[in-house]
């Protein structure tokens, strides 16, 4: 590209900022970044070239959430997300005929059941006809009303902490498209076969808070509630009426095959499978929770940290004691086990595309750059941004980029803003993300303006907030995304700055959705995304993690859409 192609136009910009006033997040990213550059002047770059990559299958295993549920978005398609843990011991058994017991048999009152939490909010409010805490589901994806398929199973797949192929000197890493490892793999039949089709064939996330009532067993071998003095309660059906026992937030509950688990864990206990830890998971690898849609446009995903999680077996066995004469005495009572979902985990995603969603994968152009940015979480896609253009021939670094440094102005700040192309993101089942973030493609790290920012707020979706990257939302009700803006400051006075022509390519970088931006380091791609003749190899972890997605106007846009057109402005002053 010819020098005298660019026409370098200086702007003395005064600006003030007119935000949207979001009650919960957008508002004050948009705010701290502002617009407000008093007497600088402004310098917008004039070669961008921007196009979206498939991320393809991505590193999944030991992540701080996960993604959980089955999400139809229509701008991008249908993904599915399923889940392994294994399941660690609370305590263990050199000597399980004295702790575990002996003739262990369940009783009607006995239970096994799996608690997981859900992000949530307590609303303070109480229910006057039932006394339940009201509470708000966080992270839940979707439309909450409509239902999966939730099968549970023994996992039969050991997942190892060290990687064999590599003598087991590097930690063992497992990608998102691995399912038929743990399909194959599966040991006997389903455990959540409850009669209640909520917990299995129906499975939802429920906002109702979990609560159990005191009550007693009848002869009969039937349940009833009782008042606070063990008598049984007039109106069986008036909840109000009923005694609390315990209560918990809301979470997925779900009541597990007694005989399974009697037949697989406690039994096994007599046989040293229950002595330590390491001895339990090479028995039993864990739990392998699998989601299925039921029908187009059903069900809805919901992010969870599943450490949270555990596993309740009530059961009665006998012990024996010498009392004070030196005889044996043999109580039979109820026992409770309890195993807490730890160890090595692996988050299985499964991502259908939509027909546009992947036309416009297939059709990017590295070289004229896309006229929209596809940019969605876990295994989807990321966009990448060259910076100043290509080199000329006879040249070792963009002529933009030539231009600015020879001008050697003083950098005030800088900006990335990416426009949301609202028309295909205007369906109101698609849940768009609050933060976008940029990182360093070509040294896969963060952004230096991401390393220098620590600021940390109450609310830790608004930390690094100077970064910027938070979703500006009309200004009304339920508004939908507008525009976000990245602050990238310190990486351009790097660049321009920089005299080594060995650093001269890092003027690429990557454009990705971020769960979690307090999260700073990568994930493997399975398979490294290739432009020209450099390999990506990672993606941001906070990418990972989150199952949405957004589309925005990128470098090459028709001339109706000039003014949502990728900018890259530079405010500056100018050297004495």
């Amino acid at each position: 590209m010819k020098r005298n192609f660019l026409k370098i136009t200086l702007a003395l910009v005064i600006a003030f900022a007119t935000f949207s006033c979001d009650k919960d997040f957008n508002s004050v990213g948009s705010d701290i970044i502002g617009e407000d550059h008093f007497n600088f002047e402004k310098y917008e770059v004039q070669n961008l070239v921007a196009y979206s990559k498939a991320t393809g299958a991505v590193q999944s295993n030991n992540l701080p959430v996960n993604a959980f549920g089955i999400y139809d978005n229509p701008a991008f398609g249908t993904t599915t997300a399923s889940f392994v843990t294994q399941l660690e011991l609370t305590r263990t058994y050199d000597r399980p005929e004295k702790i575990i017991g002996e003739n262990i048999t369940f009783k009607p009152t006995d239970s096994v059941y799996l608690y997981v939490p859900y992000f949530s909010k307590d609303t303070k409010v109480v229910d006057e006809n039932t006394n339940l805490r009201i509470f708000k589901l966080d992270s839940i994806y979707g439309d909450k009303n409509t239902t999966f398929d939730l099968k549970i199973y023994e996992n039969g797949y050991f997942l190892n902490n060290f990687s064999a192929a590599d003598d087991f000197l590097n930690s063992q890493k497992h990608y998102s498209d691995e399912a038929n490892k743990f399909d194959v793999n599966i040991v006997g039949s389903q455990l959540n076969t409850s009669s209640n089709i909520l917990q299995n064939t129906n499975f939802k996330f429920n906002s109702d808070e979990i609560v159990l009532y005191k009550s007693k067993l009848l002869d009969d071998g039937t349940y009833v509630f009782v008042d606070k003095d063990g008598v049984t309660l007039t109106s069986q059906g008036d909840v109000s009426a009923r005694v609390i026992k315990d209560r918990m937030t809301p979470g997925m509950w779900i009541n597990l095959d007694k005989n399974i688990i009697k037949n697989r864990i406690l039994d096994a206990a007599l046989n040293g499978n229950l002595y330590n830890n390491n001895v339990f998971k090479e028995y039993f690898k864990g739990l392998y929770f699998k989601t299925q849609q039921t029908s187009a446009g059903s069900g809805a995903m919901a992010m969870l940290d599943f450490s949270k999680g555990y596993v309740i077996v009530q059961y009665h066995s006998d012990l024996s004691s010498t009392d004070a004469s030196g005889n044996v005495v043999i109580n039979n009572n109820k026992r409770v086990l309890k195993m807490n979902f730890g160890g090595n985990t692996v988050n299985l995603i499964n991502h259908a595309k939509s027909a546009a969603y992947q036309n416009a994968l297939t059709t990017s152009n590295t070289s004229a750059g896309d006229e929209k940015l596809y940019v969605k979480g876990s295994d989807g896609s990321t966009a990448f941004i060259d910076l100043f253009g290509p080199v000329a021939p006879g040249e070792t670094i963009p002529t933009e980029l030539q231009i600015l440094r020879d001008n050697n102005w003083l950098i005030n700040d800088a900006f990335l803003i990416f426009y949301v192309d609202k028309a295909s993101m205007s369906n109101p089942l698609i849940a768009e993300p609050n933060r976008i973030l940029l990182f360093d493609a070509t040294n896969n790290r963060p952004l230096v303006d991401y390393t220098v920012d620590r600021t940390v707020a109450a609310n830790l979706k608004y930390s690094k907030y100077n970064l910027g990257g938070i979703v500006e939302l009309e200004d009304v009700d339920n508004g939908r995304a507008v525009k976000y803006k990245i602050r990238i400051t310190n990486q351009i006075r790097n660049i321009l700055n920089n005299t080594d022509e060995t650093l001269n390519k890092n003027i690429r970088l990557g454009l990705s959705i971020t769960e979690n931006i307090n999260l700073s380091s990568n994930a493997f791609l399975k398979t490294p995304i290739i432009i020209n003749t450099e390999e990506i190899k990672f993606t941001p972890i906070g990418n990972v993690l989150s199952p949405l997605g957004t589309i925005l106007y990128g470098s090459n846009v028709a001339p109706i859409n000039e003014d949502k057109k990728l900018k890259l402005q530079i405010f500056y002053t100018k050297p004495n």
